[in-house]
């Protein structure tokens, strides 16, 4: 079963409903909900007061405190063991089906220079899917003996190349970088390409970063998912704990960061317009 957190701000205007307010205190109510095999526990305080007691809430959430179901807006006591769910890894899968998209729609009119950012090897097994539309494929990783097999085994199948490296140098040339995990280091990008992450970039990068999507989720989990939460942000707690691993293969519609918002086609646009020669 999911654990969902929400916080409903009461903000009495009147004084007897202040003084109501703080009489009563806050509360928190629970609804269980089910929905495509999937039970969430949603969890409501009614918030009155500023100090919530983390410490009776914690009998009603248990063992969900350290990967809670949450708004980023909520402050979690991490002294008492709570932690928000991190949904990166389901983000930079996202990356990866939006790359995959856009070199697809490249391939009668360019063939992309792409290459994979994958320091740690933890996006292996997805890399042969690029080989049928880009040709040689750059991988930079530390862990190389990690992409040997689906180096090999793409070249058998595709007859394409899969350039495995630790020389970060090798970015330079790239139209389109997926780069699942995150960014910690300054890399060597044009100012042309485009990168797809999944959280923003720890350092500064020179190249267009995206690091945030957009997709319609599911109509069978939509009536689960609360409010304040986004749709990836859900999906991927449904991906990650539910086992609804068909969520998978969702391509984000668009994808943004703080400043600017790109569909596929405008990408590829983009990478037409700005890319390197190669």
């Amino acid at each position: 079963m999911l654990t969902a957190l929400s916080i409903n701000e009461i903000k009495p205007e009147s004084w007897y409903k202040k003084l109501y307010c703080e009489i009563r205190g806050n509360t928190a109510r629970t609804e269980i909900l089910s929905a495509g095999g999937v039970l969430l526990r949603h969890i409501t305080v009614d918030r009155r007061r500023a100090f919530i007691d983390w410490e009776q809430l914690d009998t009603i959430i248990g063992a969900q405190r350290n990967h809670l179901i949450c708004s980023d807006s909520i402050i979690l006591p991490k002294e008492l063991g709570y932690k928000r769910f991190d949904d990166s890894y389901y983000r930079g899968l996202l990356s990866l089906n939006l790359s995959l998209n856009v070199v697809s729609k490249l391939k009668n009119k360019k063939e992309p220079a792409f290459a994979m950012y994958d320091p740690n090897a933890e996006f292996a097994e997805y890399i042969e899917e690029f080989a049928p539309y880009c040709g040689d494929v750059t991988v930079i990783c530390d862990y190389p003996e990690k992409y040997a097999d689906a180096a090999r085994d793409t070249a058998d199948t595709t007859g394409a190349v899969i350039m495995i490296s630790g020389d970060r140098n090798r970015l330079a040339d790239a139209d389109l970088i997926c780069a699942p995990a995150q960014i910690r280091e300054p890399l060597p990008l044009g100012s042309g390409a485009v990168v797809l992450t999944s959280v923003p970039p720890t350092v500064c990068i020179s190249a267009q970063v995206y690091f945030d999507y957009r997709f319609r989720m599911p109509n069978t989990f939509a009536g689960l998912r609360p409010r304040e939460l986004s749709e990836v942000y859900f999906c991927a707690a449904l991906y990650t704990k539910a086992r609804q691993y068909e969520l998978a293969s969702i391509v984000p519609t668009a994808c943004f960061n703080y400043h600017s918002t790109r569909t596929a086609r405008s990408l590829c646009e983009f990478i037409l317009e700005n890319g390197c020669e190669c």
